[in-house]
């Protein structure tokens, strides 16, 4: 389950490592008050790291690269944080990291980035002048001291880098082949989109853990049948008939329990498999904090039978 030398190295030291790590993604605020996202997260237990979002689905928030070195001042917590070519050209995206690192920021997770049609300003303009892969390469220049035009910089960073991974397309074959083109770009860790369905999470990060990337399955709570409902319409995601089935069969107000059961149910799967748990907030942050604390209790009970 371990790496060399992965995402763990981000760890600070006397941290036990022998177990999954939890992340926790973070949205920040549409706007410049930060305190109640803040203070959401002041007290949670377990978290190991807060993966920042980048304007997620092309919709305009407060910037990550600063958000993320609020909540690393404020919280004491490692962001590993989203960064995307969407907005951004190679100046840009040079500056930002620079900026970032002397900041505080350690950790980058490299995105090709959503689509502008999918968000709130469709007719603005995507840029996309690299990919993840050349974002990643774009890192590891900077992390060797020089910049994209060969001058030397004044103090370089050393970012550990991390990727996006997909476990829901239909060729999985092809999306480990481009998880390993990452890993060769540089990429030591990846958080996946959600995933609802065991089976085919299991099947997906047993194959895929001959990459010897140090992967994160993402858990997504819902509250809803509505919100149920919205999630299986975005980009990427996919939930099984049975899942479906399961949610719309409850009461209303079990189907926040109902998607915490499915989430524990994934992560059960695929635990030999992958380095930790990437908790998705979606439209749920509370939600996702409750599964978290399911996950921490879970984790540490683990730990206790070993020992037994």
């Amino acid at each position: 389950m371990r790496s060399a030398k992965g995402i763990e190295q981000l760890l600070p030291p006397g941290v036990r490592t022998d177990r999954p790590l939890l992340c926790i993604e973070i949205n920040p605020p549409r706007g410049c008050n930060v305190e109640a996202v803040v203070e959401r997260y002041a007290n949670v237990r377990g978290l190991d790291f807060v993966n920042v979002t980048d304007s997620a689905l092309a919709k305009m928030k407060l910037s990550s690269l600063a958000f993320a070195a609020i909540i690393k001042q404020r919280l004491g917590l490692e962001p590993v944080v989203n960064l995307s070519c969407r907005d951004r050209n190679v100046i840009a995206l040079q500056s930002d990291l620079l900026g970032a690192w002397a900041l505080g920021v350690r950790s980058i997770v490299a995105l090709t980035g959503d689509a502008v049609t999918v968000g709130d300003l469709p007719e603005a303009k995507g840029v996309f002048e690299v990919n993840s892969v050349g974002l990643l390469n774009l890192i590891a220049t900077l992390n060797s001291g020089k910049d994209l035009a060969g001058n030397e910089l004044k103090g370089h960073p050393a970012y550990t880098p991390g990727v996006v991974v997909n476990p829901n397309v239909k060729n999985p074959n092809a999306e480990i082949k481009r998880l390993i083109r990452k890993k060769e770009a540089g990429a030591v860790y990846a958080l996946s989109q959600p995933v609802f369905d065991p089976e085919q999470a299991r099947n997906f990060f047993e194959a895929a853990a001959a990459s010897g990337i140090d992967m994160f399955v993402g858990l997504l709570p819902f509250k809803s049948v509505q919100s149920f409902e919205g999630i299986s319409k975005v980009p990427g995601i996919k939930i099984p008939d049975s899942v479906a089935a399961k949610v719309r069969a409850v009461a209303p107000e079990l189907v926040g329990e109902t998607s915490l059961d499915v989430a524990m149910e994934v992560a059960e799967a695929v635990k030999p498999f992958v380095r930790g748990f990437h908790v998705v907030s979606g439209g749920s942050p509370l939600l996702a904090l409750d599964l978290c604390k399911r996950l921490s209790d879970w984790i540490e009970e683990s730990l206790v039978k070993e020992v037994v």
